[in-house]
This record gives C-alpha cells, structure tokens and sequence, in this order.
C-alpha cells in the first residue's frame, strides 16, 4: 500500500478550516491531515477541537519540517517565512497568499531551490488562458477589482490616505490605480488575484491594477483583460463570499481545492 502524504496547514480561518476539511475528506486516500498552526489562541483551540482525531497543532517550522505538503492560509507575510523553511527541505507547498511569493529574496530563493509551490488562481477565472498566452507575447493584462467598502476597510493603504466617502448608494469611485506591485503592498489582504495574474504573465511591474468600490456592490468582482499574439480575451468573476467570511471569495477557496485534487489526480485537466 502505498504511503500517504502527510499535510501540514498553516492558517486556522475560513479558507485554513476549508481546506483541512477537503483533506480529511475528499483526499483520504492519498493524503493525511497530521499537523496544523494557527497563532491566535481561539482559532487554534476551535481547529484542535474539530480536528483532533486527525492533526495536531505544532509550531510552524515543526509543521513545514515534519509536513510532505504544506499548505499556507495565512497571510503573505507567513507565506514569505514558509517558503524560506520549505525551501530549507525541498518541500512542496500550496500557497493561497501569493503575494508573499513576489519579495525578490522570495523569488531568488526559488530559482535555486527544489521546493515546489503550487498556486491556486483563486478568486479569479481566465489564468489557464494567461499561462497559454504567456508562451507567445502578452502586451497588456489589466485587472478591474470591484469591492463594497466593508472588504476594503483595514487595508494598509487607508492608513495614509482617507477612505472615499461615497455620498449615494450607486456612487461607484476609484480608489486605486497602478501595478500589480503597488496593489499587493497597499493592498495586501485584498488583491492577493493580481499576485497570481503576476505570476502567469507579464509579472508585478507590468500588471495593471485597478480598485473600485460602491455601496451597490454585493460582492467582489473580478475583471481580467489580456491582449497578446494570441488575441484578446476578458473575463468577468463574480463571486460570492464563502459562508461564514465576507471577506473571503467562496471561490478561492474551491479552487484551492481543485488545485489539491488535481496534484494527486490521474488526468489533470487544464493548462
């Protein structure tokens, strides 16, 4: 019988509880829940009581040590800090906040390294059409983000420049516009998306961004526009929040299921 892979997850919220589930059960014929992580306190005793009979709760360099599969539900900060100890063991890692995956040390690490990382395209569609277009020439990827303000409240970049005050129901206001780079910084826990598209084609410095909010959205929108040899094409992702989580895309968290499943599948579909 053949060994099954021990999982480490880093990350005790929505997308964390999400993904340890899939786990424990979709993938128990090849994977093993053994360790979690999770620093706030509360978090961490709702996880060790629900997973209890599977994992245990482990500090992070144990887990990413002792794990086969890491996966990473944090934050990009915590993301940076797996891949420096994943990449101490030539281990594969699934990381849902790839923006910790665009510091140049991050980057440099990993072209000298036998780790392997897998990164979900979250709450986006249309990467698979990137990555394909990425072997010829891209000209131009643009991503339009729309988000109601209580998604937006918090974010960094509001620590030095004041929050839109939209004055009708309807009002729709930019309030972001540049590259992919700038988006993560100042947009960290918000536009992880742009960090993937980063990723497919034409990288940080080159993807262009741009932050929308109003009143009048119900959810988060996602629109991606590539020009290239290819063609063009332009997709349009609304999602709905994932149950529990405003904050949260429920498809982020489905495609990080996906992306699990296809790693151990036999046939894997798509590019």
């Amino acid at each position: 019988m053949k060994r099954k892979i021990k999982v480490g997850i880093i990350g005790g919220g929505t997308i964390g509880t999400a993904l340890a589930h899939a786990v424990v059960a979709d993938l128990k014929a090849f994977a093993q829940l053994r360790f979690l992580c999770e620093k706030h306190k509360e978090k961490a005793a709702t996880l060790q009581k629900k997973f209890q009979f599977h994992a245990k709760l482990v500090p992070m360099t144990q887990l990413v040590r002792r794990s086969d599969l890491i996966i990473e539900a944090a934050s990009p900060k915590v993301a940076a800090q797996v891949v420096k100890l994943a990449c101490k063991w030539n281990k594969k890692v699934l990381i849902m906040s790839v923006g910790g995956l665009l510091q140049p040390q991050i980057a440099e690490l990993l072209k000298k390294n036998l780790s392997r990382i897998f990164c979900p395209s979250g709450a986006i569609t249309g990467v698979d059409g990137v990555l394909a277009a990425a072997n010829g020439k891209i000209r131009k990827v643009r991503l339009i983000t729309r988000k109601p303000p209580e998604a937006l409240m918090g974010a960094a970049y509001f620590l030095k420049k004041r929050f839109p005050v939209l004055k009708t129901s309807s009002e729709e206001r930019r309030v972001f516009r540049g590259v992919a780079a700038e988006a993560i910084e100042h947009f960290p826990q918000n536009i992880n998306v742009a960090a993937v598209l980063s990723l497919a084609g034409l990288g940080p410095e080159k993807t262009q961004v741009e932050i929308w909010t109003s009143r009048a959205y119900k959810g988060n929108q996602h629109e991606v526009l590539v020009e290239g040899d290819f063609g063009t094409f332009t997709t349009v992702t609304k999602n709905r929040p994932a149950p529990g989580n405003p904050k949260t895309s429920y498809l982020a968290i489905l495609s990080a299921i996906a992306t699990l499943k296809k790693a151990f599948a036999s046939v894997r579909v798509g590019t």
